[in-house]
This record gives C-alpha cells, structure tokens and sequence, in this order.
C-alpha cells in the first residue's frame, strides 16, 4: 500500500510541478526570484561529504525565521555530538543567506532538493544522515522516507500546527507521512494536541517550548547606534517607527493610516522594512505614488536628509532598526494571507510592539506579549491613534518596554529543554547505529 501512495505522490507531485514551470520561469525572468537556487533544488552541485567516522546531522530550516530559531539548537549538537557534519538545508533564498549567516559552524548550507524521488534518493543513500531535524513544518515524504531508508532518526524540532494545516492534512490522513517521524518537539500543548488529532502516537509527542524564545538578537553598542542613525538619515531629536516585515498591501495600508502623523509630528522619522527582497522596488514604486518624499539605505543618507520615510532596501538589518526605535510596527498581522511573524523581537530591545489582528501563525508570541502589557494589538484603523499616544506620553513607551525586556528574559531555555528531550534518544539510536 505504501509503495502505490508512493506512486500517486510522485505521479502528481511531477505534473504540478510541470504545471508549474511557466509560472516559475516569469518569476525568474521578470521578478528575479529562485535564480540562485532552481538548479541546485535539482541536486546539481550538491555537495561530496565524506563522514569519516563522524556522525551526519541534516537540519530543515525553510525559512529566515526557521534559520534563527534552529540555530542555537545547532550550536548545541555540534558541541554534544562529536563533532558532527552539519548540513542545513532551506528553501528560499532569504532563508539559505540567515542560514549562513547564523549557523557559520555548519559544514554544509545547501538548499531542499524538490521532493522527487529521482532526486532525493540518490543523495541520500549518498550521504546517509544519522540524524533529521525538521524545523516548525515543511514535511516532505520522499525526503523524509528516504532518509528514514538509510536508518536515520527523524525529528520535529519547534513543531507547529495551524487549524488550517490540520484539516488539511486530515484528507490525507491515510498516508504515511507522520508516521515516518520518531520524534515531535512541539511549541505548546495546543500543538500537541493537533498533532494527536493526527493519530500520532503519544509517546512521540512533547512540549519543549518555542525555540525562537531562546534566540537573543544581537545588540549595538553606543557607538554603533550612533553610527546607524546617520546611515538611517535619523536626527538626534526624532523619534523612530519601525514598520517591520510589511508585505503586500500592508505598506499601502500603514502608511494611508501614518500619514497624519508624518504632518503633526515634525521630528518623526518612518522606517519601512519590506520582508521580501525582490519587493523593494515595487515598494519605493508606492511611496513615489502616494507622493511621500523618501530615502532609501542602500543610497547614501546623511543626518540632515529631509526624507521622512526610509526605505529599508537590504536584509539583515531589521533587527538594527528596531533597536533604534522607539515604537516597533510588526506587519505580517495586517493580512490575513501571512499571520504575522515575531513580535518579541523589538520586545528584546525595551520597544513597544504593536501588531496587527492577523497572527495565527505567531499566536503564542502574541498572547504572551499581549499578557505581559509587552504590546498593544491595534488594526489598521486605529493603529495611527495608538502609535500617537504613545509618542505623546514617554514615560507609557518605557512602562511597556520595560515589560517586554522582563518578558524576553523570562522565556528562555526552549533550546535546553529541547535538546534534553533529544538526547536520550540520539544516544539510544547512536548505539543501535554502532
């Protein structure tokens, strides 16, 4: 039975992604998207790795935010195990460049192969991994039967499961896809139990909390907020909004709902920090139409720069301008096709959070944040209001700030419970597998 589900998965995983091809090649050509990574995803220079005696750890990480959340995790393997071979995959090209950049340790960045067996089993009875971690969801059968094949333990770190992933992977529930998984380290009891409604043996099933609740942003010191405030066109006298992850059409939405306060407050700076790169342009293409004079950072900026509104065209430096604001706008919650991303984040920094009514995806950060008085849920209708009154009273933006600072504190070890929960096991299989 196995074998034909198998069979069907491949059969319509290929044509989809025949399907798929002319899409994929407009967003090539026109938009820049998947040109680093199309071919690599095909196997193509996926890298030789020769054990020699050392265990083969392949992390799952699909995303910038899987990257950051996994990375202490990793650390902690690569000082327990002796010495593994790290191979971290990801999926988009956001994700691979975090991956690199928080996870250096790693032997190995690659990207997923897609998920046909004429890919995924050759390079896994190459490479025969001792050990699969999956970050959050991302469950491919191939890759993770394959991998089973070659007598890996397979595990779910972080684990998450929306309503809406549930019931869709109810249809299926038939397939074998869970039942391949030795392991699930999961956010909360609320996940666990959505998991159980999969027919997921208890046993496999534990809450080891949120990794990303253990990931400490890195801070500036004096002189590098001095210097970032020039890079940023930031005066002395200004205060700073931080508009981050935004995606389309929440740029259209925040700044319609900002734009009284850039005319009643003279000494505000705006910084918009899309999510996605291939979205600046579109971006600086808005603000040019909604006729608000901007700078961009990739362009030179003084201090003096008269542009209210700074658009923030390269990644890796969000979690900078939230430590150089005063409130934190978190997007992703003000549309409902995303769910919002990490409102703990400028919470770190002693920043008021402010997000959206969208936040399936982060809900037990936006619970806690709410709970502890870290963070105002607003809409895009109100959200101008609430921001005003928080620039007009100083002394509410270090009260709320001061709560997320205790919160962030609060919060941590999901990363030790996490690896306490692996560990028994790995030793156990490690000694099966010796």
């Amino acid at each position: 039975m196995k074998k034909i589900y198998a069979f069907v998965y491949d059969t319509l995983l290929f044509i989809l992604g025949l399907a798929l091809l002319p899409w994929m090649g407009y967003q090539m050509l026109v938009k820049g998207k998947y040109r680093q990574n199309f071919l690599k995803r095909f196997g193509w220079h996926f890298p030789t790795i020769q054990k020699e005696g050392r265990p083969l750890v392949w992390i799952h990480a699909v995303s910038v935010g899987e990257a950051k959340a996994i990375s202490g995790l990793a650390e902690i393997l690569k000082k327990e195990l002796n010495h593994p071979i790290l191979v971290i995959s990801s999926v988009t090209e956001t994700g691979h460049a975090e991956a690199q950049r928080c996870m250096p340790f790693a032997e190995h960045h690659v990207y997923l192969p897609f998920d046909l067996k004429w890919i995924i089993r050759p390079i896994m009875r190459k490479i025969a991994p001792d050990l699969v971690l999956l970050c959050e969801t991302d469950f491919w059968f191939n890759f993770l039967n394959e991998a089973k094949k070659t007598g890996a333990f397979l595990a779910v770190v972080n684990g998450k499961l929306s309503e809406k992933s549930l019931k869709r992977y109810q249809c299926i529930s038939s397939f074998p896809l869970f039942s391949l998984i030795d392991l699930y380290c999961v956010q909360n009891g609320l996940y666990l139990e959505r998991f159980a409604d999969l027919n997921i043996p208890a046993k496999k099933l534990v809450v080891t909390g949120n990794l990303k609740c253990g990931v400490i942003p890195p801070k500036l010191s004096e002189s590098e907020i001095r210097e970032w405030r020039v890079k940023l066109g930031i005066q002395s006298n200004e205060c700073v909004i931080t508009l981050g992850s935004t995606h389309d059409p929440e740029e259209k939405k925040l700044l319609e709902s900002l734009k009284g306060l850039l005319e009643k407050f003279a000494h505000l700076k705006i910084l918009l920090v899309p999510r996605h790169p291939e979205r600046f342009e579109a971006v600086a293409a808005l603000l040019t139409k909604l006729q608000i004079p901007f700078a961009r950072y990739s362009q030179p900026a003084t201090s003096n720069s008269p542009a209210r509104v700074v658009l923030v065209d390269a990644m890796g430096v969000l979690l900078k301008c939230y430590q150089l604001s005063d409130v934190a706008v978190v997007a992703g919650s003000f549309t409902d096709k995303v769910g919002g991303h990490n409102v703990l984040e400028p919470s770190f920094y002693g920043v008021p959070v402010l997000f959206g009514p969208h936040m399936y995806s982060q809900m037990e950060f936006a619970q806690l944040a709410l709970e502890s008085g870290a963070a105002l849920q607003v809409t895009e209708t109100n959200v101008a209001e609430k921001i005003e009154e928080l620039l007009e009273n100083e002394m509410k933006r270090k009260h709320i700030g001061e709560k997320g600072i205790r919160l962030t504190s609060e919060i941590q070890g999901a990363k030790e419970k996490t690896w306490g929960t692996l560990q028994p096991h790995v030793e156990q299989y490690k000694a099966v597998r010796e």
